[in-house]
């Protein structure tokens, strides 16, 4: 038997009033008792190195530009607000693009080092609302995120901590934040060893260069005398600083090197493996990374969607910060909420529009919600079709060049003829003109070709406009002439 609402009201208020539902119960002692939390990312514990100083590796040129890539990207997308029509969007938009760059950017910062933190400062500006007057990154190791979602900034000297506000002052972005690793994951740390590992390459390298990159000179002396010997090694080493040596005639000088290409091509390989790595961790392919240079309009596709994914991740992690400056922004000046949407302004369906035209023009007619919701439109922008204006005559019948029409006098009707007789376009002929034209013919043959004389010259279209004209006219005389 089902259980009643009483009865469930019952269960949800004992639940509440034991705190099952209103706070965490599968929590470890050591998250309880413990004041700031290790840093759990094994690459960084590994390597022994707090995670701030992960900012070292945007020193490399190469993870440089790949990251650089992806942030400007991010900072080139547009952005919008709804609603977009209310007086208060005007003043949020006048914050927003001056400080986007700067909020999104910071934000974005999330995803090399796991979170970031940006502390606002408000005034009161001319157009008389509460605006930003500077926004900018705080050093992330001032700050611990809590799994419970809190900020703690830590106090100088003293080792305490206290809990920050996030709705106005303080704006926190984490990337993939779980219960267990609070701190999020940081894509730098993945990249430790890959920049380890070129850096060091790139020292074995210059040794490997100076050692061996120049010849060994390697002199032999006919006479085995230490004062010979002596002689030829301070010989060479001159030679090396001036390139030119002197020696007996019984002596010999020869240059001992590396087998060519071996050592260089190896190094070769080892760094484009390198670059391939940071590439592919950072803006997830590339065509040179996949194809050795070769490609293909199939690859080019791929590695255009795969940008276009980057791009969609990067905005949903930092779409609620900048909703959060919003919301505080509002909150302030005591605003109704606006919702900022990055990026996803709906782009034409081809295909889609090309079906409803078809189906259009087959006489369907699609409503103004239909285009809202079909093609991204917004309130305003449509406008109801114009109704034009009945301009048939009620007194005449559907068929009004019928000669065999049959009218009992004059009456209301026929004066609603008259009247109407006035109002009609007069492109060619004036009123009278036609009327001599129409007088003077016998019938509908007559007429025509009467018009054809006067109107040899002129196009197509305005001959039949004023032939629809005269045919009007001939039938009215002859409604009139019969009544008489």
């Amino acid at each position: 038997m089902a259980k009643s609402n009483k009865d469930k009201v019952k269960v949800k208020s004992k639940a509440l009033s034991k705190g099952s539902l209103s706070s965490h119960e599968a929590v470890s002692q050591f998250f309880k008792t413990l004041g700031r939390l290790p840093d759990l990312d094994e690459t960084l514990r590994k390597a022994g190195i707090p995670r701030h100083r992960l900012s070292v590796l945007l020193e490399d040129d190469e993870i440089a530009q790949a990251t650089e890539t992806r942030t400007d990207a991010l900072l080139g997308t547009p952005f919008r607000l709804e609603p977009s029509d209310s007086p208060e969007a005007l003043f949020i938009m006048k914050e927003l693009n001056e400080w986007f760059s700067e909020i999104a950017a910071v934000a974005h910062n999330a995803l090399y080092f796991g979170y970031s933190v940006q502390e606002a400062t408000w005034d009161y500006k001319d157009d008389g609302y509460i605006g930003l007057t500077w926004i900018g990154e705080k050093p992330m190791e001032w700050f611990e995120p809590k799994p419970d979602g809190r900020l703690m900034y830590r106090v100088d000297a003293t080792g305490l901590e206290r809990e920050v506000d996030q709705k106005i002052k303080f704006f926190l972005t984490r990337r993939k934040a779980s219960y267990k690793h609070p701190y999020g994951k940081a894509l730098l740390s993945v990249l430790y060893w890959l920049f380890f590992f070129k850096q060091n390459g790139f020292k074995f390298w210059a040794k490997f260069l100076e050692r061996f990159g120049t010849p060994i000179l390697l002199g032999k002396v006919a006479k085995a005398e230490d004062d010979d010997i002596q002689a030829m090694n301070d010989a060479l080493l001159s030679a090396h600083a001036q390139s030119v040596i002197s020696i007996d005639a019984e002596d010999d000088v020869q240059m001992v090197g590396v087998t060519q290409g071996t050592a260089g091509s190896s190094f070769e390989t080892f760094f484009n493996v390198i670059l391939r790595q940071i590439q592919k961790l950072i803006l997830g392919q590339t065509l040179t990374s996949g194809t050795d240079g070769t490609g293909s309009r199939a690859l080019g596709q791929v590695h255009d969607n795969v940008r276009k994914d980057k791009l969609k991740s990067d905005i949903r992690l930092i779409t609620p910060t900048m909703q959060s400056v919003v919301n505080a922004l509002c909150l302030l000046n005591d605003w109704q909420q606006h919702k900022i949407i990055i990026g996803e302004e709906k782009s034409l369906n081809v295909e889609q529009a090309e079906r409803d035209e078809k189906l259009k023009n087959t006489g369907i007619e699609f409503t103004n919600q239909y285009y809202t919701r079909e093609y991204g439109f917004q309130d305003g922008d449509l406008r109801e079709p114009t109704v034009m204006a009945n301009t048939q005559f009620n007194a005449l019948p559907k068929q009004v060049f019928s000669f065999k029409a049959d009218m009992q006098g004059l009456d209301t009707n026929q004066r609603e003829v008259d009247d109407k007789i006035s109002d009609i376009e007069k492109n060619l002929f004036s009123e009278s003109e036609l009327m001599k034209v129409v007088e003077t013919s016998t019938d509908l043959n007559d007429l025509q070709n009467n018009l054809y004389k006067m109107m040899s010259g002129e196009s197509v279209e305005k001959f039949n406009e004023t032939m629809a004209r005269a045919l009007y006219l001939f039938d009215v005389i002859g409604y009139v002439q019969r009544s008489k």
